[in-house]
């Protein structure tokens, strides 16, 4: 990869991290270190308007986050969202950080691929790459299908990692990282059916979803009552 430009790089990473588990933390991790980024922040997401409910609290989501960093002391932790009324808009939270961070810093907001496939039900999708470059993780040799509409506001913006160099917005490239083959959901489904989950999960998140009793299955809270 070539040397990038000696702008501030920043790099944001967004989701529910309902929990956050090793995939999170190593892809952004590995983010941090391919992008050569000066920052790279886990910014959980208060209320996404294409998910109904989350599965705990938003002061849970952060005290998880918080203990699995002291595993990922190179990444920190971004409230803003959580401190937001509503529903979150991706887009709003770049342009508020294009606006602290000015007109010389490289932003770079980092996705999974499996995010792709809604990309065109976010509000104001169109404008993300206005803000910051997006940065699409997938595994190697995989990629989520676009939709026509984003496949072609795709291949006008798209370039390579290396090409960017210099530019503190307004491209999409993809990253291949080996990513741990683990959904939170798949997490959420194990806790409820008792199924071990230490090696995907931060022995110190595991420990306080134990304590705070967190995503047990309705059968068994009321059985704890």
């Amino acid at each position: 990869m070539d040397t990038f430009g000696a702008e501030p790089r920043v790099g944001v990473m967004g989701g529910s991290f309902d929990p956050v588990h090793y995939g999170h933390l190593r892809v952004a991790s590995d983010v941090k270190r391919l992008l050569q980024l000066d920052t790279m922040t886990l910014m959980p997401a208060a209320r996404s308007p294409l998910k109904t409910t989350k599965a705990v609290s938003s002061s849970d989501r952060v005290a998880m986050l918080k203990l699995a960093l002291e595993e990922f002391p190179e990444l920190g932790v971004d409230q803003r969202e959580l401190e937001r009324e509503g529903p979150s808009f991706t887009v709003d939270t770049l342009q508020q950080l294009r606006a602290e961070l000015g007109p010389d810093t490289a932003i770079f907001f980092v996705i999974g691929d499996d995010l792709l496939p809604s990309l065109d039900r976010w509000s104001r999708w169109q404008q993300l790459t206005d803000f910051a470059h997006l940065v699409v993780t997938s595994r190697p040799g995989a990629s989520a299908a676009l939709s026509p509409e984003v496949a072609k506001w795709w291949r006008a913006r798209e370039l390579s990692l290396g090409q960017i160099a210099g530019q503190c917005s307004g491209t999409v490239s993809r990253l291949e990282s080996a990513l741990v083959d683990v959904s939170s959901t798949e997490i959420r489904r194990s806790i409820e059916s008792g199924i071990p989950i230490e090696k995907v999960i931060p022995e110190s998140v595991l420990e306080y979803i134990n304590e705070h009793k967190l995503y047990l299955s309705s059968r068994q809270t009321e059985a704890t009552l």
